[in-house]
């Protein structure tokens, strides 16, 4: 194996596992989530704290990397395209998702949310031109379906159109975000995609929560649960995905990152004592299946995609 294929690899295997580690951080949010709201905190306040402290960590990391000439800022043009990419399409799909949220469930708006793998796949192929593998479809079908199943233990019925509608399109928004950010961060590093990125949805909710009137947190296990989703289920976890996006295809990521709710699911059984049925473990043999052949199908096949192209 040449020095470059060699290196090529390395990067693939640190991306998978920094995909993996973000989806699982990812799955710690629910968890904190419900014991915020069990101390009187309201959505909106703790999803802007929730960035608000997630950018405030990251830039510290920033200007810490910048004094020690390690880290320089992107030119303006990328600054201001990577704030809106989180204050109108990441803060965009929170908020959809969270919307619909409130009308239909968690397991319907995770299954709706759980399309976009496919989304992300046809916005790369149709959209972007991007050349994907047979394989990456069929592994993108079959998470997608393990995802549904696994989430869809809660489903009920009298959804209303408006909600799926709103779930569908959050879908569609977070895999744009994910093929944007996978094209933009090889310009601009991970570190800076992902300080960028949350700064522009933390000003985004904010506003929203000061104009709402939101409560947020205001003892000290409220605090403590904000601050964990800030640090694990933000700062961490989206940086880690930016990572994983500077060295896979946007595709690839998409599939990797379907284990969240397998995650979630073994989460919720350890810590909240949570049962666990047999559609739900179908649901996560399906997901880690198809991430398992789709990783041994990266170790055959390359897959051609803006951002690795050119690395």
């Amino acid at each position: 194996m040449s020095t470059s294929h060699a290196h090529a690899a390395t990067a693939r295997r640190l991306g998978i596992l920094a995909v993996a580690a973000a989806a699982m951080s990812f799955a710690s949010v629910p968890l904190l989530a419900k014991q915020a709201y069990a101390h009187d905190i309201d959505p909106f306040a703790l999803v802007a704290w929730r960035f608000v402290l997630g950018a405030l960590m990251l830039w510290v990391v920033v200007g810490i990397r910048i004094a020690r000439g390690l880290q320089t800022l992107p030119p303006r043009r990328d600054v201001i395209r990577l704030l809106f990419l989180g204050a109108v399409v990441l803060s965009g799909e929170v908020l959809l998702f969270f919307l619909a949220l409130e009308r239909i469930g968690v397991g319907l708006d995770e299954v709706l949310l759980y399309l976009y793998p496919v989304w992300v796949v046809v916005i790369a192929a149709v959209v972007l031109r991007v050349a994907v593998s047979r394989a990456v479809v069929v592994c993108s079908v079959i998470a997608v379906v393990g995802a549904a199943l696994t989430a869809g233990g809660a489903v009920r019925g009298g959804a209303d159109l408006l909600s799926v509608v709103m779930a569908l399109v959050a879908s569609v928004g977070f895999a744009t975000y994910v093929v944007l950010s996978g094209r933009w961060v090889s310009k601009a590093g991970s570190l800076i995609t992902t300080a960028l990125t949350v700064s522009g949805t933390a000003i985004a909710f904010a506003l929203l929560a000061l104009v709402s009137g939101a409560r947020g947190p205001h003892d000290m296990t409220g605090w403590i649960s904000a601050f964990a989703m800030a640090l694990i289920g933000t700062g961490l976890a989206f940086g880690l995905l930016t990572f994983g996006l500077h060295r896979l295809p946007s595709p690839d990521v998409a599939v990797i990152a379907t284990i969240e709710p397998a995650v979630a699911v073994v989460l919720g059984v350890v810590l909240l004592g949570e049962s666990v049925g047999v559609v739900q473990l179908v649901g996560v043999v399906l997901i880690l299946g198809s991430v398992a052949v789709l990783m041994r199908q990266e170790a055959k096949v390359d897959l051609i995609d803006p951002v690795t192209a050119h690395e």
